[in-house]
């Protein structure tokens, strides 16, 4: 497996992304959009697991704009949330266009797309689903405000799967009601995981790690590549 810092072109400057690929290897592409944290350790465990599956995986540091552009830790969580509220969505959204482009082209990239977001990261899956980035399937794991980004009359041009926990404090019930009425109404998947909270893919964060919905979550994201390998 290899695996490098690049520097991605942006429509205002350049920012740097994380990929990983085997040498031989050749698969889907999978762009992931972060947590608020950024590129860390997890995210990074992810993507080099789906680097062994042959696939081609980017992480984009979608924060480069902003002063406070690093990987955060756990004990800068406010840190964290106050960047994620600066960030400006339709920048975001054009660079994850941009990595998408550049994940499809890379030599060992079959052609075939998906985007990968992670509770910050969640909308940006659903956009990139609605708004014709080119993507074949998208996966929203305990995103947070999706409903925000949804827009009337928004219908998914691949498949999308949501996952959830139960106790998951950042989408409240109202939520879950909306971004399932979405689900439902445009044929995408939506999953609701008993017990667990938010964050429930990290393992490093152990007080809200959750590790059957981590592994269920994950296995649909799998089958979801596998489908796009032919």
């Amino acid at each position: 497996m290899t695996v490098i810092r690049k520097q991605v072109e942006a429509e205002d400057g350049k920012f740097e992304a994380y990929l990983a690929a085997t040498e031989t290897g050749r698969g889907p592409g999978v762009v992931m959009v972060s947590s608020i944290f950024g590129i860390d350790q997890d995210l990074t465990n992810m993507l080099d697991d789906l680097a062994n599956r042959d696939c081609v995986a980017l992480a984009p540091n979608f924060f480069w704009r902003d002063q406070d552009s690093g990987v955060l830790a756990l004990p800068e969580t406010q840190r964290a949330i106050d960047r994620a509220m600066r960030n400006d969505f339709t920048k975001t959204l054009s660079d994850l266009r941009r990595g998408i482009a550049e994940v499809r082209s890379h030599p060992n990239c079959n052609g075939k797309i998906a985007v990968f977001g992670f509770c910050f990261g969640g909308p940006f899956a659903w956009r990139a689903a609605c708004d014709g980035l080119g993507i074949d399937a998208a996966v929203s794991f305990h995103g947070t405000y999706v409903s925000k980004a949804m827009r009337p009359g928004d219908q998914p041009k691949c498949p999308v799967s949501f996952h959830y926990g139960d106790k998951d404090d950042f989408a409240p019930p109202e939520e879950l009601e909306t971004v399932q009425k979405a689900a439902d109404a445009t044929g995408s998947e939506f999953v609701i995981h008993p017990g667990a909270g938010h964050a429930f893919t990290m393992p490093l964060n152990p007080h809200h790690y959750h590790a059957e919905a981590s592994r269920k979550s994950w296995d649909r994201a799998l089958q979801m590549l596998d489908a796009l390998r032919t």
